[in-house]
């Protein structure tokens, strides 16, 4: 029974990173194939970080993780309607650093009230993006995604 329990709980999971993962390679791929360039504003500009407590039962044993994300929102038009964005590169699936300073080193081209390149898909200008390369991101959630339930099914037999 805790095998099926574990299927069912992380090979949920895992079809939802592999939905996840497909439908942002696919609206990356689509993003890039039809980019236009537009001038761009960036009005905000900064590293976010953000502190993962991992606390355990035992007294003493707490630890913290923190992460850091170039967090970046710009300005533009498109077709002569303006519209705002917060993705750095085509896909929806944001980067995590262990660093600030990689972060951003990631920011850096982008400083607050710069005028930069931003590209758009006229078909879907509500997604503007700064760097016009893909993400690995959406490919790491379908690995993830075909890797749970299939290791969520032999874990459970050790449950």
């Amino acid at each position: 029974m805790a095998r099926i329990i574990t299927f069912v709980i992380f090979g949920g999971f895992g079809v939802v990173m592999l939905y996840v993962g497909v439908t942002q390679l696919l609206q990356q791929r689509r993003n890039l194939a039809n980019a236009r360039r537009v001038d761009a504003t960036i009005i905000h500009s900064a590293v976010f970080s953000s502190d993962l407590a991992d606390t355990d039962s035992r007294p003493g044993r707490s630890t913290s993780t923190t992460t850091h994300r170039p967090d970046v929102r710009f300005r533009y038009r498109s077709s002569g309607t303006q519209y705002e964005s917060e993705l750095l590169y085509p896909s929806g699936i944001v980067r995590a650093y262990a660093s600030a300073s990689a972060a951003a080193a990631e920011l850096a081209p982008f400083p607050l009230h710069a005028t930069v390149t931003a590209f758009v898909d006229p078909a879907n200008p509500t997604k503007g993006f700064l760097i016009a390369t893909p993400s690995k991101g959406p490919q790491v959630f379908i690995v993830l995604g075909l890797l749970l339930p299939p290791l969520a099914w032999f874990v459970g037999a050790y449950v």
